[in-house]
């Protein structure tokens, strides 16, 4: 185990705060192609399923807490009719939610990246 003193911790504290500060986030959009439907919502007891149709748009803000396994934020529809939020939680892993954008929607455009400040 490292000693460090208090003025080492201090600022290690300040550095991983600065980190969290400055997480990119991506926002990408993507057209449904057929025919499908998602679970959206906090979590599987209090989601629901969404049907899309080809041409419908989805709008997924990544945060990239790790470059090889980003975290969904949150999904946003764009064409569907029954939501009444524009901004959807997503309870998915980022894998899953990855492997479902692969099957059933086309990328359109990345929005680039941006950093997140909590201020």
């Amino acid at each position: 185990m490292i000693k460090l003193t208090f003025k080492q911790y201090l600022e290690g504290k300040e550095q991983l705060r600065a980190a969290i500060a400055n997480t990119p986030l991506t926002i990408v959009e993507y057209e449904v192609r057929k025919y499908c439907s998602i679970y959206i919502g906090e979590s599987k007891v209090e989601g629901k399923i969404v049907g899309l149709k080809p041409k419908h748009k989805l709008i997924v803000q990544w945060r990239y807490d790790s470059m090889d396994d980003p975290t969904p934020e949150h999904v946003k529809f764009i064409g569907v009719a029954n939501l009444t939020e524009d901004e959807q939680p997503v309870f998915w892993t980022g894998q899953k939610l990855h492997k479902w954008l692969m099957r059933h929607t086309r990328e359109e455009k990345t929005h680039g990246h941006e950093t997140q400040s909590n201020q």
